[in-house]
């Protein structure tokens, strides 16, 4: 019968160390902090230092015959030896009562140590000695004190003190043997804390009154003291009690130095020391539509490029790349941000120029593409978001703006990149996450997107200008007073057909082959730019556009307003947006959420007066950066340089929308996302890529002013999917997932037929209702796209569809209308 050793605690543990301090204080077994490891008969373990009541270790090898093979070790959490180390006290021991009887001198028993750079473990001195008197049984005998030999710590590296764990190992080396008994063991030195001090401290979220700090635990401690002091003030007695490592302060005041302290409360009593960090919080700017407070965070990398989700929660992420790491602060749900550096495979190509986000591979977490002086790099997430795949080309690419957009609308996330001394390139998705290039006019893209052979092409936006629910391009060009610097709209005809818009009034031209440029109405124009704001800014249902000059040396920046009929009009003078900076970087966003989008300016914003007119704010103004929502509160903020900018807000509402695509692209890039109000009508465009540099969230954004409800959603789909909300809660985001809600049934068009129907060339629409700029949508019978159009008359040309069954929609302000017909 086997006796279960009673421990008595001899004088001499108290005496070795009566002046010491443990560095674990939590150590005393049971205790789930520590680890049992190796490979062993589960049925010889009679006392489990991680859950058995006892609080020892005791293994009984004796039983299991010759040819049974038995390894087991208790392993320690890690253990922060700083504390011991920043107080000179380099030498530290380990002590434990124990009873060990080996059989036939075959069995060892070691303390061993893990610094946390080691390969393996190490020998923490010689093996433990056989202490029992007897044979009869393996726990028979009495306990007497192991005590290691002293460790010296003080040629110890950051890495090796932070990551230090001890162990207990058992080998019985394949013999029939007896067995051990161990009870807790404590580490100790001579000096303080009692526990290890928190690490990690981040103070985030800053603006004029509040912050959020975030910390790692120093241990297996549960609660912890805050306290916020003055800078002027000494440091705390005592502190506020928490359970949580995320403390909000609020109430604070404005333009002042504040220092947070955090101390851990030591599972066996006491605290350890404080650790501290500095702050100072923003200026009020009451006066502002909103302004911004400095918030810096703990980036690596050359490029701090990126605000946008990386783990599937649609949170968006403070992304920086280097070119063999992404150094990812993931957005907690509760406030602050997990900070974690991905290694990735050197990429061939680094993003000197620009990155953009999609999940092209549609897994359900965002890819990247870099745009870089030589190539073309893909970094492509695996299944779970935590590693990355390097895709390179060997084709040289001049890389400036990247965008990833489904371009011939399979439902497949395609890359287009501009190519600064070439015609541009784009590389398309087969369906199955792989991706072919393409330069010029090609079988993917008949007419081509961006010919010129000189280049110039700098800053790209993805754009519905014209309404009719598939993506046109614009492209910002740069060099200045040169043949290929005409900046280019290609409007998206379907079926992989873009047309470099030119007509006889010269709204607009092309410089391939070249037409005249200097009419005062048209896009087409010499101003030296990087990039382009595009954004519905009066309201009326179609995307305007601020073009940006760089330089005034070949003209000034622009504004121009969509007539709704395919023309702009220039409405630059008396605007203000002459105001603003010059620079490369020019990105729309409604930051004081008042339903008017505003546009950030290379440091400068011009707020939306409402009427086509913008007043530039210079001072408390985020550079510019990625724009997104840092800390989930409505309101957009900046990253830029290894600082967010954080937006202080104001009383504004605001709804936020997430699209899920399902047979579009899973991320909804492309779709036209539209909110009715009382005060009428908001859009916006999923895009991947705005500005020049700068990839900013997915997510869809709008602020509603002092509106407490809004009438509608309606998300136009690039599959040609509409879903229609209504009246959906404010001051929230909703996540909708294509075809998720029902579209609304066009009543004005209940009486519409079509003819002839079967059909060889051209289907006539015939209705009571006035169908003209209506839109017309053909699907074939698997609910594909395969054209569409606004209609400038009842008619509708089908005769390049092959024959067979095919449907014709009609579509206006989300409202929709089916018909079906043959093909002959």
């Amino acid at each position: 019968m086997k006796k279960l050793l009673l421990f008595t605690l001899l004088s001499t543990l108290f005496c070795v160390h009566s002046n010491a301090q443990q560095l674990n204080q939590g150590a005393n077994w049971p205790n789930n902090q520590w680890t049992l490891s190796g490979s062993y008969d589960a049925s010889y373990l009679f006392e489990d230092p991680t859950s058995s009541a006892s609080g020892s270790f005791s293994f009984d090898d004796n039983l299991a015959g010759g040819a049974s093979y038995n390894t087991i070790a208790a392993e320690s959490p890690v253990i922060d030896l700083n504390a011991a180390f920043n107080a000179n006290e380099t030498e530290i021991t380990v002590v434990f009562p124990y009873v060990f009887n080996i059989w036939q001198n075959d069995q060892s028993l070691h303390l061993q140590y893990w610094d946390g750079s080691s390969s393996e473990w190490v020998n923490w001195g010689n093996e433990i000695e056989d202490n029992s008197s007897v044979s009869v049984d393996f726990c028979d005998g009495t306990p007497t004190n192991f005590i290691s030999e002293s460790l010296n710590i003080a040629s110890f590296t950051t890495t090796q003190l932070t990551g230090f764990k001890y162990r207990i190992y058992f080998d019985d080396h394949n013999s029939y043997g007896w067995g051990f008994c161990i009870d807790s063991p404590s580490i100790s030195s001579a000096a303080p804390p009692a526990c290890p001090k928190v690490t990690s401290v981040l103070v985030s979220n800053i603006n004029a009154v509040s912050a959020i700090i975030n910390w790692t635990a120093g241990s297996s401690e549960t609660s912890w003291e805050v306290a916020i002091m003055l800078a002027s003030e000494g440091i705390p007695s005592s502190g506020n009690t928490v359970t949580t490592n995320t403390y909000s302060l609020n109430s604070l005041a404005s333009e002042t130095n504040y220092i947070v302290y955090i101390r851990a409360n030591c599972n066996a009593g006491g605290y350890s020391n404080w650790v501290s960090e500095s702050f100072t919080t923003g200026i009020d700017t009451s006066g502002y539509p909103v302004a911004f407070t400095t918030n810096p965070i703990n980036t690596t990398g050359s490029y701090d490029i990126a605000l946008v989700d990386l783990n599937g929660d649609f949170l968006d992420d403070v992304v920086s790349v280097s070119a063999d790491n992404l150094n990812v602060h993931y957005q907690l749900a509760s406030g602050g941000f997990n900070m974690s550096n991905i290694a990735t495979p050197v990429a061939d190509n680094s993003p000197d120029w620009s990155l953009a986000a999609g999940d092209f591979d549609r897994n359900g977490y965002n890819d990247l593409v870099y745009g870089g002086y030589g190539g073309v790099t893909f970094m492509k997430a695996n299944n779970t978001g935590t590693a990355y795949t390097e895709i390179s080309g060997s084709e040289y690419v001049f890389s400036q703006r990247t965008n990833f957009v489904d371009i011939n609308t399979d439902g497949h996330l395609d890359a287009f990149v501009c190519h600064d001394v070439q015609a541009n390139v784009y590389y398309i998705n087969d369906g199955s996450g792989d991706l072919t290039f393409y330069q010029g006019q090609s079988t993917a893209l008949p007419n081509g997107v961006g010919l010129v052979p000189g280049g110039g092409n700098y800053g790209t936006v993805w754009i519905d200008f014209d309404n009719d629910r598939d993506m046109d391009l614009f492209i910002a060009k740069c060099r200045g007073n040169s043949s290929i610097s005409i900046n280019e709209l290609w409007r998206n005809d379907g079926n992989g057909v873009f047309v470099n818009i030119a007509d006889s009034n010269g709204w607009y031209d092309t410089n391939y082959p070249g037409v005249g440029h200097n009419n005062s109405s048209n896009l087409g124009d010499l101003v030296q730019t990087w990039s382009s704001a595009w954004a519905d800014f009066d309201n009326d249902g179609d995307m305007d556009v601020y073009v940006g000059a760089s330089s005034t040396v070949d003209g000034d920046s622009k504004l121009m307003r969509n007539n709704g009929d395919g023309t702009f009009t220039d409405v630059t003078a008396g605007s203000g947006v002459l105001d603003a900076s010059l620079g490369r970087e020019n990105a729309p966003a409604d930051f004081d959420n008042d339903g008017y989008i505003d546009i950030l300016s290379n440091g400068d914003i011009l707020f939306n007066n409402g009427d086509f007119t913008f007043t530039n704010y210079s001072t408390n103004m985020p550079p510019s950066g990625a724009i997104g929502d840092t800390n989930n509160d409505g309101f957009l903020d900046v990253f830029r340089n290894g600082n967010i900018y954080l937006n202080n807000t104001n009383a504004n509402n605001w709804i936020k929308i997430n699209t899920i695509g399902t047979t579009s692209n899973i991320n909804g890039i492309g779709a036209r996302v539209e909110i009715q109000t009382t005060n009428g009508t908001q859009i916006r465009d999923v895009r991947s890529g705005e500005g020049f540099e700068f990839m900013s969230s997915l997510n869809t954004h709008f602020g509603i002013g002092a509106l407490t409800s809004i009438n509608s959603i309606t998300i136009y789909w690039p599959s040609g999917t509409v879903d229609f909300i209504a009246s959906p809660a404010i001051n929230t985001t909703h996540t909708i997932t294509e075809g998720s809600a029902l579209s609304v049934i066009d009543e004005t068009l209940v009486d519409v037929t079509i003819y002839p129907n079967p059909v060889e060339a051209e289907l006539t629409i015939k209705t009571s209702a006035d169908v003209i700029n209506k839109i017309a949508t053909v699907f074939d019978v698997n609910g594909k796209r395969i054209l569409n159009q606004k209609l400038k008359t009842n008619t509708v040309n089908v005769s390049s569809l092959t024959s067979g069954v095919y449907f014709l929609r009609l579509e206006s302000e989300g409202k929709i209308i089916k018909r079906k017909f043959i093909k002959k």
